[in-house]
């Protein structure tokens, strides 16, 4: 059976006024013919729409912030080019150390939707990955190699580009700081 589900509406449903970019959205999944059907609400209809008795089954509902694709394909250059420049500083250089580095920005890069995985493959040496990326804002493909890192070696490794972005340590949020 094959689940299909709408993306996103630009759109609230219930006043159709467009979706700004960040703002609070309400989504409603139901079952209507034995189809899914999602429903995007502005806040202002969300709370009218409780008021009209629903129609199909609702399979579930959520709260989330519409993204609109121009601003957040403009926004990532500048927000993650720090990010981005350690992560092609450190394929350029080569070495375990800095090959560690890279891992890491692609791990943040790919969380953050700036790099999207291609696929995996193996090494010169036949024993280490290496996984291919796509960097979507600079229209490439990157090859960064797995350093199969031991959990205090990523740490380390996390410490370490957490100073070189300038962000605070210490505070209890580290993991956080580096994922948002």
């Amino acid at each position: 059976m094959e689940i299909q589900i709408q993306r996103q509406s630009s759109k609230c449903l219930g006043c159709n006024k467009p979706f700004s970019h960040n703002q609070k959205q309400y989504s409603l999944l139901k079952i209507e013919n034995l189809n899914f059907l999602r429903e995007d609400y502005c806040e202002t209809c969300w709370l009218k729409r409780s008021q009209f008795p629903p129609t199909g089954e609702t399979y579930s509902q959520w709260e989330t912030k519409y993204r609109d694709p121009s601003v957040a394909k403009a926004t990532p250059e500048e927000q993650y080019k720090p990010l981005l420049d350690i992560c092609y500083e450190s394929i350029a250089q080569g070495g375990p150390e800095t090959e560690a580095m890279a891992y890491m920005c692609s791990l943040v890069l790919r969380r953050q939707k700036i790099f999207k995985f291609i696929r995996e493959e193996k090494g010169d040496s036949g024993k280490r990955k290496v996984l291919i990326f796509a960097d979507k804002y600079n229209d490439t493909q990157i090859r960064i190699v797995d350093p199969q890192l031991t959990e205090s070696q990523m740490e380390n490794t996390r410490r370490a580009l957490q100073e070189r972005l300038g962000q605070p340590r210490g505070n209890g949020n580290e993991r956080e700081n580096l994922a948002s």
